[in-house]
């Protein structure tokens, strides 16, 4: 059995998946996701079954948005999968927040920012380095921060993730045959 085999057994049995709701599924990949014996579920994206893909995707955001906004978001690892999360949001059925996410995305694109550029910026910084996202990363590329971030607030998830959590836990139980067959494949093989 790989890392990642042993990983998903860990993460959601699938002897109890049946009894979970999506709320359970949902709250037991968030209480988990971020400790140490998980990195490689975390990191091995396409290769999970799309439905605990989704959902990492949406906490990861959500996680983000709730330590360092948007910004943080996107200076971050979880800032690479831009694109991957605006289409969980699509899936979840939170069309609004992939609508904002869209035009973040959009604007970035437009004036030549890219979240790895942004990870780049923060990754040359010494650990101890007291920064602003001005110098941080220049004018340019502050006055695009400004704008996005603007854009942000209006994420139903920057206000109220109340919402936006019901939306994720109604598709995790809609799908959930779906994410134990594909769980089921990945442990067989």
């Amino acid at each position: 059995m790989n890392k990642l085999q042993e990983e998903l057994q860990q993460l959601l049995p699938l002897d109890q998946l049946e009894a979970m709701s999506g709320e359970e599924v949902v709250g037991s990949i968030a209480m988990d996701l971020y400790r140490a014996e998980f990195a490689t579920t975390r990191e091995c994206g396409p290769e999970l079954p799309i439905v605990l893909r989704d959902a990492i995707l949406i906490i990861d955001l959500d996680t983000e948005l709730s330590m360092n906004g948007i910004t943080g978001f996107l200076e971050n690892a979880s800032g690479q999968f831009l694109e991957e999360t605006i289409e969980a949001m699509q899936r979840v059925g939170n069309e609004a927040d992939a609508d904002i996410l869209k035009k973040i995305q959009q604007e970035l694109s437009e004036n030549g920012v890219t979240p790895e550029q942004l990870r780049e910026n923060v990754n040359a910084l010494s650990e101890h380095d007291v920064t602003t996202s001005l110098k941080t990363h220049g004018p340019h590329i502050h006055e695009v921060i400004q704008r996005v971030e603007l854009q942000a607030g209006n994420l139903s998830m920057q206000e109220d993730n109340e919402e936006s959590f019901d939306l994720l836990y109604q598709y995790v139980e809609h799908n959930k045959e779906s994410l134990k067959q594909e769980l089921e494949h990945i442990l067989m093989n």
